[in-house]
């Protein structure tokens, strides 16, 4: 009578995890995880260090193409944008409605993902350049070019064609001349410039559709 038993959980068993398996391999078949991705998306945008001390975190917003040649790799062209206020009253000379800086830029970048499933977590790393545009009249700010290098990760989930993204990333700024270390009011730069140190954090939630 045991041995029967034993038997029966065997066979149930087994069949159990058969059926997972079916299931789990037509999800896979029904996600569209190879092709081309559109996402559009938004999230926040903040700073480190010095320019921290001087930038709130804001929106940020992008467009992202991306192809996948396997199920696991992808390069991924996008447009990022972010509005952002001062928050340091020694930087402002005037006030201005609307964002205090506007920064406008793209990226490329190659995603690598840590599993081959529909939802999967990935990790990515890229260049990118950046255009800030200071829109109020600012002590120590001003209208620069800025490359940087994104490296983060994210997770990605494929339903059918349904594509949604999940992202947080760093950004290793090439240089910080838009911004100038703000000194004290009786504080004569005299030439000698330094420049507020830090680097850009992006956080985004993205959804489209992969082809």
């Amino acid at each position: 009578m045991s041995k029967g038993l034993l038997a029966g959980a065997a066979v149930v068993t087994v069949l159990a995890a058969g059926s997972a398996q079916a299931a789990s391999t037509e999800l896979r078949r029904s996600a569209d995880m190879r092709g081309l991705t559109f996402l559009v998306g938004g999230g926040v945008e903040g700073y480190t260090s010095g320019l921290r001390d001087q930038i709130d975190p804001g929106l940020a917003y992008g467009v992202t193409v991306a192809i996948k040649p396997t199920n696991v790799l992808g390069l991924e062209l996008g447009y990022t944008g972010a509005i952002s206020n001062f928050n340091d009253s020694r930087v402002l000379a005037t006030d201005t409605s609307g964002p205090d800086i506007v920064r406008n830029g793209a990226q490329a970048a190659v995603t690598l993902g840590l599993t081959a499933t529909p939802l999967q977590p990935y990790v990515m790393g890229g260049l990118g350049l950046s255009r800030y545009n200071v829109r109020s009249a600012a002590l120590g700010f001003q209208d620069d070019t800025v490359g940087n290098v994104p490296v983060g990760a994210g997770l990605r989930l494929h339903i059918g064609s349904f594509t949604a993204d999940a992202r947080v990333n760093y950004n290793f700024l090439f240089d910080q001349e838009f911004a100038l270390t703000v000194p004290p009011s009786d504080v004569d730069l005299g030439g000698d410039e330094t420049f507020s140190s830090g680097g850009r954090y992006v956080g985004t939630i993205n959804l489209g559709a992969t082809f």
